[in-house]
């Protein structure tokens, strides 16, 4: 079986791909990555416009095609591009911008689950789903290499570049929402088997009707049946139990990539390595896209759980080292403290790369369909909320010590859950990793 056979659904989620990338670079921005000086609301707004997006799209995703969303989306995405770009120092127009983005990126991401996971083959759901944290890293890598490169005496405004990048990024997902191809779950809901069949052909090469659609059409079709008996009621009760590991999931995520962890890097590379131009910035970024990249090509060979469990206990023990490190003022100014310091750091994202595009995979195949695209809408707002609390908490000065030890703590917290709770899903229908998440104990599901 060639992997060329599937590329239609890699090609299909392209326009995510790159609204994601316009994604990763307001995600950075607003976490330390600005040339400028910025206000905390400047930092959370992006996050408000998530949760508003996630929330206004997991009703809509129901009754909506795919490509509506990403023509929206994109669309945002660029009218926020638009207000960076002509109006680099208008903090105003700024904060819209910010909150646009997060809209647009919000009203993406719910969708891109839902579809991905459903026009994606068993045997490639992983890479696919994937796609999202890929492409949030090379966002991140590129907003804290240009940032970190930047120098007074240019002309240009940085915040103009960045509103070219999500511009550009943004017209390109525009354009290309045509490659967009439908779930086939979608209209086998509607009753509609001859469109869901059209999309099954155009997901796999050669684009004829084989025996082998007609037969994914079935398994679609049973999965659309088994949950449709279930009812939203009995589905509700059948997803508190994944809904409860999954926020805890994916919040730890909001650990991997914080404002209080990216404070602490620069200062880090201030005191530890160069004053100058902030290389460690590059290389920080640089890690968790090779992180993401080892993660996305192993989690369809072996499996999710055990990438997720090693990602989860290197991040616990490397923040230890670093909670030590930060917890002495004097070292601060340690210039050999400081360089281990950013050592971990870099380090740690290697790791938090490993661990980052399992959250998206299960959260893909965790949940009851009826009421899937709520609970994933609730997770991603759980995370934000993470992300807004440490903004408007944290202060380098006063909580280092205690926000690192928390988060090293709620690392392996999730470690010792997520060992014996979380199960492996390679290789399983949707139907059959909803089954999987059902029961708590998976110590023996790798």
């Amino acid at each position: 079986m060639s992997i060329w056979e599937y590329r239609p659904q890699t090609i299909a989620l392209i326009p995510d791909a790159l609204i994601f990338l316009s994604s990763g670079m307001n995600l950075a921005l607003g976490l330390g990555y600005s040339y400028y000086q910025v206000s905390n609301h400047f930092r959370f707004a992006w996050f408000i416009g998530v949760i508003a997006g996630v929330l206004l799209s997991a009703p809509l995703i129901q009754i909506s095609i795919k490509r509506y969303f990403v023509l929206l989306s994109s669309f945002v995405v660029v009218v926020s591009g638009i207000v960076y770009t002509v109006c680099p120092h208008d903090e105003v127009a700024l904060l819209a911008a910010r909150y646009l983005n997060g809209i647009g990126t919000g009203l993406i991401t719910v969708p891109f689950i839902m579809h991905c996971s459903e026009i994606s083959i068993i045997s490639r759901r992983g890479g696919h789903l994937g796609i999202e944290q890929f492409s949030i890293a090379i966002g991140i890598f590129i907003q804290a290499t240009y940032t970190g490169f930047w120098s007074g005496g240019i002309t240009i405004s940085a915040n103009r570049v960045h509103g070219i990048c999500c511009l550009t990024f943004g017209l390109i997902a525009l354009g290309l929402a045509y490659i967009v191809i439908e779930s086939p779950v979608f209209f086998v809901r509607l009753v509609n088997d001859a469109q869901a069949l059209d999309c099954l052909t155009r997901l796999q090469l050669p684009t004829v009707l084989t025996d082998e659609k007609k037969a994914l059409l079935e398994e679609h079709k049973n999965y659309v049946m088994m949950n449709e008996y279930l009812g939203k009621n009995e589905s509700f009760t059948r997803g508190l139990g994944p809904l409860a590991r999954m926020i805890l999931y994916r919040a730890a995520v909001a650990f991997t990539f914080s404002y209080f962890y990216n404070e602490q890097l620069m200062l880090g590379s201030v005191w530890g390595i160069t004053s100058g131009n902030q290389w460690p910035w590059t290389i920080y970024a640089a890690l968790r896209i090779l992180g993401v990249f080892t993660a996305v090509t192993m989690l369809d060979l072996i499996g999710r759980k055990i990438p997720s469990l090693i990602g989860l206990l290197v991040m616990g023990g490397l923040g230890i080292g670093i909670a030590v490190l930060f917890a002495h003022r004097d070292n601060w100014q340690n210039g050999y403290q400081m360089s281990m310091a950013c050592a971990l750091l870099m380090i740690f994202q290697f790791f938090a790369g490993l661990y980052a595009p399992t959250s998206t995979l299960y959260l893909g195949e965790a949940f009851p369909m009826l009421l899937k695209p709520y609970f994933i809408a609730l997770c991603i707002s759980v995370e934000c909320a993470v992300h807004i609390i440490v903004i408007c908490t944290y202060h380098m000065n006063l909580h280092v010590f205690a926000y690192d030890t928390f988060t090293y703590a709620y690392l392996f917290a999730c470690f010792l859950l997520f060992l014996f709770t979380i199960p492996d899903t390679k290789l399983t229908t949707l139907n059959e990793a909803q089954e999987r998440f059902r029961a708590w104990n998976h110590w023996r599901s790798w």
